[in-house]
């Protein structure tokens, strides 16, 4: 390489000032920062205090669904409450109905519930449990 092929490239690319390296390291330390915080939730969030789903339901008539529910908690002395609701094929809400659990000696408890809905529902789901007291 010449001095003249040298001088070119110093020109195009110029020394890294004090600024560059600056920046450089809080981009990185963002970086880091952000997939700390990523973790962090995902290990609070991947065991929460109470969780639960629909294991199985029947409509039974035109106005009438049943569903046994299944609630896992972390604390099984805890109360807990759960939201039901049944839908139409036309998606609305045709039922909605707050489950107690109560307390009790095993993390996994089976309730089962009847819904009276307003039309004839296709499906149940559980909006939400949360720990009462």
């Amino acid at each position: 390489m010449t001095s003249q092929d040298q001088a070119r490239i110093a020109a195009r690319y110029p020394q890294r000032s004090a600024t560059d390296y600056l920046l450089g390291g809080l981009a990185a330390l963002a970086v880091l920062g952000a997939v700390v915080l990523v973790i962090v939730t995902g290990v609070l969030r991947s065991n929460p205090p109470v969780a639960g789903m629909v294991r199985s339901f029947e409509v039974v008539s035109p106005t009438k669904v049943t569903a046994e529910i299944v609630v896992q908690r972390r604390d099984p002395g805890a109360p807990v409450e759960c939201t039901l609701y049944a839908q139409a094929p036309s998606f609305e809400k045709v039922a909605e109905q707050a489950v107690r659990v109560a307390p009790g000696a095993d993390t996994l408890t089976s309730v089962d519930v009847t819904l009276t809905t307003i039309k004839e529902a296709t499906s149940v789901s559980l909006d939400r449990c949360r720990v009462t007291s």
